[in-house]
């Protein structure tokens, strides 16, 4: 088991005029290696949520277990706790601080108490794994690379300490469109590397394409666990703010015309078969 919540609650400024109730007894489980997406509309409690996962948010009520450290304990390891959970939020790349992409990916093996040497060959294999040429791109400044280049630095900074668990608060947010395929191949490559990865996305074309499983939130509640298909076919999910796939309301609207596919369909290649198959 990565991360057991049992019955999370969290309320903003409590008993102030500005009371704000962001989560509300939240339950769920996320096993080892599984790639789970979280959504909901703004406010909804996704950023509440993913913030208790690496102690950012101090528990008021309910238990949490991370990597089976205890964060209802009174003083949780939360070094411990960090260097097991990467956390890459949104617009990570306005996070780069050291004077070159290296110092910058080493940062965080090197917090973490690994050798300078150790560090040096993770930081080394964090950038490659993000796809950029090591030798190349490591004594330059991350501010004088492009956005692209900032998001995969970014990343590498995560990869680098080899954190069990992924989470991702919206990675594609403010990327081209080349930029976006780029960025999810990379997390699906990471995904069959047996890391669990936690997506937060208002895409759901996204989360059709990734996630194996879906977590939404609703007015600080979980209102659903499902999987993609079960979500986009069998709930209202635009009564909660939240838009359907394409290849979703591609096969709604065939339906319409009396063209039945099926309700499983959920990614462009699984929708390209089905047409292969019917027309066939």
């Amino acid at each position: 088991m990565s991360i057991k919540v049992n019955s999370l609650s969290y309320t903003y400024s409590k008993k102030t005029p500005y009371q704000k109730q962001a989560l509300d007894n939240v339950s769920f489980v996320i096993n080892e290696g599984e790639f789970v997406g979280i959504v909901g509309a703004t406010g909804s409690g996704k950023s509440t949520l993913i913030q208790h996962f690496n102690g950012l948010i101090r528990l008021q009520s309910g238990e949490l277990k991370v990597l089976d450290i205890d964060l209802t304990a009174k003083k949780p390891d939360l070094k411990r706790l960090r260097s097991g959970i990467g956390m890459l939020f949104q617009y990570p790349e306005y996070q780069l601080f050291a004077d070159t992409v290296l110092d910058d990916v080493m940062f965080g093996p090197l917090n973490f108490g690994i050798s300078k040497e150790q560090a040096l060959k993770q930081a080394k294999d964090a950038i490659e794994m993000v796809g950029l040429d090591f030798e190349e791109i490591k004594d330059r400044s991350p501010l004088e690379i492009s956005g692209g280049q900032k998001r995969r630095v970014a990343i590498a900074g995560v990869l680098a300490y080899k954190p069990k668990i992924l989470v991702l608060d919206e990675p594609t947010a403010g990327l081209d469109p080349t930029g976006k395929r780029e960025m999810l191949n990379l997390i699906s490559s990471l995904r069959k590397d047996g890391k669990t990865v936690i997506m937060v996305s208002h895409n759901m074309d996204e989360i059709a394409k990734y996630a194996k499983r879906v977590i939404v939130l609703y007015n600080s509640r979980l209102l659903y666990d499902t999987t993609p298909a079960k979500l986009f076919y069998s709930y209202d999910i635009e009564s909660l703010g939240l838009d359907l796939p394409h290849v979703v309301k591609i096969v709604k609207g065939l339906s319409e015309k009396g063209i039945e596919l099926g309700k499983e369909i959920v990614t462009e290649e699984e929708l390209v078969a089905k047409l292969l198959e019917y027309f066939r």
